[in-house]
């Protein structure tokens, strides 16, 4: 099993630990003149999965990423291309950028944040943009995970929150409480420009049926909640504080963090009528000292495929199941058994076999949080796809 490694900022004080701490999302757009031949490409692909009804997987340059290309856009971006390392907009009219991109979570934790956006950055020059791309942060999500620290409601008028009015339990409202059952799940502090969030990851995590974040917590109690408190900074109050483009912002998180923590805070009530003259509660203290690092571990990727194969494992108990609740069947095999005879009759009629299905979704599956490798010049084509259109200039199609 690959070595974990313990990520910064791992404190105990009084029973309260960080676990985790570091970059939950990352966005940034694009400037710069897309390469010839780009949008003449991708406008064939996506009318390709128009008419197919299915995504057009496409394995792009010479570090092999693989998007599948939308049959739709996003906004003002014609071209929506997803994969579980990145989304990716492209084709927005001026004074749009003509390329967006949002990292998934899973990516930035399997890869660190800073080699990510050093891969994208080079992706990017390599493959979309026809010279070095400018690039300018759009968002940014810093978090720390900590255990030993279970708030109640009444801890939500404890916080303090600097020019923001608290409105409780008023939807919508800046300032949230959330509840589940008795106990709070959450509360949201701000809006638009800063937004804080601090709530009970481990039942987060239950609910999305995720596992992945578990991996970066090391010796964590599994009989106790993880909380997470979160700082979503939006492009306004990142270039208010001097982080207009990702490595800015990168460079800075521990000073936006610390920003963060003063700009909301959780306070020691006493009989002053003042809040702002509360003082700082101790659990506190150690969340505003957490070091923001890029905590990471190979294992993420192994875990996000095991959930994924989890989920369809899930499916098909409950289908076959029930199809052997409509006949004399009780186990698994005689169950499936029992399914033969039609789904080769369903193939006939749809002209294919389960051959050939296996083999399109194999095609069009993109692979999990797979690093961006490099290919050998003579390795295969700049861009590759799973569709039957023309390439144009410097791009070829291939039915791979």
């Amino acid at each position: 099993m690959p070595e974990f490694r313990r990520p910064p900022g791992y404190f105990v004080m009084g029973g309260l630990e960080v676990l985790s701490s570091g970059v939950d999302t990352l966005h940034f757009s694009v400037r710069g003149e897309l390469q010839e031949g780009l949008l003449v490409f991708l406008e064939a692909l996506k009318r390709e999965a128009q008419f197919s009804k299915e995504l057009q997987v496409v394995t792009w340059g010479e570090q092999s990423l693989s998007v599948a290309l939308r049959p739709h856009g996003w906004r003002s971006y014609p071209f929506w291309a997803s994969s579980p390392n990145i989304e990716v907009a492209i084709g927005a009219p001026s004074p749009f950028p003509p390329v967006f991109i949002q990292t998934h979570s899973a990516y930035l934790h399997s890869r660190g944040v800073d080699q990510a956006v050093a891969e994208i950055a080079k992706w990017l020059a390599t493959n979309v943009t026809r010279s070095e791309p400018q690039l300018g942060v759009s968002r940014v999500d810093l978090y720390c995970d900590l255990q030993g620290w279970s708030p109640v409601i009444e801890d939500f008028d404890r916080f303090h929150c600097r020019g923001v009015r608290r409105r409780t339990y008023s939807m919508p409202a800046q300032d949230q409480a959330h509840l589940r059952g008795r106990r709070p799940s959450g509360f949201v502090f701000g809006g638009g420009d800063l937004v804080a969030r601090c709530y009970d990851k481990t039942l987060e995590l239950r609910v999305r049926g995720s596992e992945w974040p578990k991996v970066l917590w090391k010796d964590w109690d599994r009989d106790q909640p993880v909380w997470r408190v979160e700082f979503q900074f939006r492009r306004r109050s990142l270039v208010s504080l001097g982080c207009a483009t990702p490595d800015e912002a990168l460079a800075a998180r521990q000073q936006l963090w610390r920003y963060a923590t003063q700009w909301l805070s959780l306070r020691v009530p006493t009989a002053d009528s003042n809040r702002s003259r509360w003082p700082e509660a101790p659990e506190w203290e150690v969340i505003r000292e957490a070091e923001i690092g890029s905590p990471t571990s190979p294992l993420v990727r192994d875990v996000v495929r095991a959930a994924d194969e989890l989920l369809i494992i899930r499916g098909l108990v409950g289908y076959a199941s029930s199809l052997a609740a409509m006949g004399s069947a009780h186990g698994v095999g005689a169950a499936l058994g029992r399914t033969v005879p039609g789904v080769s009759d369903y193939l006939d009629r749809r002209g294919e076999t389960f051959t050939d299905i296996v083999d399109r979704k194999r095609r069009q599956r993109v692979e999990v949080a797979a690093p961006w490798e490099a290919r050998s010049p003579t390795s295969g084509p700049a861009m590759s796809t799973t569709a039957d259109v023309p390439g144009p200039s410097g791009y070829e199609a291939d039915q791979s």
